[in-house]
């Protein structure tokens, strides 16, 4: 199968909210204001709930298509729509 996002692309954004977490945490070290602190959290989530967004249409425009071609579209529909309902959890 072949994918338009490339690894290096979500290295680079998991990088990033991994540094935001690590900021998140020095806030909490150094005793930052909560409303601070919560701004943070809603940056991680908001920067994950993305690279979700592109992986899955990704994996839509790839995989599943590949599935459909191959007669298991189903199925990968299936494990999609499974995947999809706990990362909305």
């Amino acid at each position: 199968m072949h994918h338009k996002l490339k690894k290096e692309d979500i290295e680079k954004r998991l990088n990033r909210a991994i540094g935001q977490l690590n900021g998140i945490k020095k806030m909490i070290d150094d005793d930052r204001e909560c409303p601070d602190v919560l701004i943070q959290i809603a940056a991680v989530r908001s920067a994950l709930a993305a690279l979700g967004l592109l992986i899955t249409e990704d994996h839509i425009e790839h995989c599943v298509t590949d599935a459909f071609k191959k007669g298991t579209g189903e199925q990968s529909i299936e494990s999609l729509s499974k995947a999809l309902k706990q990362m909305l959890k």
